[in-house]
C-alpha cells in the first residue's frame, strides 16, 4: 500500500494538490501513458497484459489527483489504432482490458458518481470487438448526464483518422446543404473532430523517456506545452504529476500579458 494512504500521507497529499490548485491549471489535460510493458518486462509479470492492468490501476488513481487539483478534462491514450500490428496474443489482452475496465468504470462509485465523469470513448470503434463497443456505448450513454468533468479515453485511434474523419463531416454537411462551402474553415473542422466540445490541450504529459506525439490529438495540442518525463507509466508518482504542473504553471507565470 503507498504510504499516501496513511494518516501522514493524506495530509501532505492534500497540502501538495491545494498548492497546485491554487495556481493555472489546465483546462484540458493529454496524457500518452507509456511504459506498460517496460514496467511488466522489468518488475517480471510475465506478460505484457500485466503491465496494462497497472497502468489502468494506475491511470484510477491518478485521476483523483487531477480532479482534486481543479482539472475538468483529461484524454488519454489507451489504444492507437497501430497498436492492431502488435501480436494477436497482447491485442486481446488489451481489448479484454478493455471490456473489463469499461464496465468496471459504469459501476465505479467514486470516480463516475461522486465526481460526476462524463467518459468518450472516442476513435474507430468499428475495428474493436462487438462486446467491447458495446460495453463503451452503455458507458458513455450512462454517463453522457455528468458535466463536472470529461475523461476521454482514445481507443482504436490516432489523430490522423480524427482529422480525416472530421474532413469527412464537414463535406457531408456541404453535400447536404446544411453547410455553405464559404463556411468551410478551420472552426468547422475543429467542431467536428471526435473532441468536439472539449476546449483544445493545455498540457501533454507522456511518461517513459519518449519525446513524440504518436499521432495522439495533433490538432487538439497544436498549442499545448508538452512534457516528457522519464518515469514509466504504472510507476508515476504524485511527485511527478505535480511537478509537470508546477513546470506548466512556471511557464504559464511567465507568459507575457494579452
Amino acid at each position: 500500500m503507498s504510504w499516501l494512504a496513511n494518516p501522514i500521507g493524506r495530509l501532505v497529499k492534500a497540502g501538495v494538490l491545494k498548492v497546485l490548485s491554487s495556481g493555472p491549471v489546465p483546462d484540458h489535460l493529454a496524457i500518452i501513458m507509456d511504459g506498460n510493458r517496460r514496467y511488466a518486462k522489468q518488475n517480471r509479470l510475465g506478460s505484457a497484459a500485466a503491465g496494462h492492468y497497472r497502468g489502468f490501476d494506475k491511470l484510477r488513481e491518478m485521476l483523483f489527483w487531477l480532479l482534486d487539483v481543479g482539472i475538468t478534462n483529461v484524454s488519454v491514450y489507451a489504444f492507437s489504432i497501430d497498436n492492431f500490428k502488435r501480436s494477436d496474443e497482447e491485442v486481446g489482452a488489451l481489448m479484454s482490458l478493455a471490456l473489463d475496465k469499461f464496465r468496471a468504470l459504469l459501476s465505479d462509485p467514486d470516480l463516475i458518481h461522486r465526481y460526476e465523469v462524463k467518459v468518450l470513448v472516442t476513435g474507430d470503434l468499428s475495428l474493436v470487438p462487438r462486446d467491447v463497443r458495446a460495453a463503451a456505448e452503455e458507458l458513455m450513454e450512462a454517463t453522457s448526464g455528468n458535466n463536472k468533468c470529461v475523461l476521454n479515453i482514445c481507443f482504436a485511434y490516432t489523430g490522423c483518422y480524427d482529422i480525416g474523419s472530421a474532413v469527412d463531416r464537414v463535406a457531408a454537411r456541404v453535400a447536404e446543404g446544411s453547410l455553405a462551402p464559404s463556411d468551410v474553415d478551420a472552426a468547422a473542422v475543429r467542431d467536428s473532430l471526435l473532441t468536439g466540445g472539449m476546449p483544445p490541450v493545455d498540457l501533454l504529459l507522456r511518461t517513459s523517456g519518449e519525446k513524440r506525439l504518436s499521432d495522439f490529438l495533433l490538432w487538439q495540442c497544436s498549442r499545448a506545452h508538452l512534457a516528457f518525463i522519464d518515469t514509466l507509466w504504472p510507476d508515476l508518482s504524485l511527485w511527478d504529476v505535480a511537478g509537470v504542473l508546477l513546470d506548466y504553471q512556471d511557464t504559464r507565470w511567465r507568459q507575457p500579458c494579452r
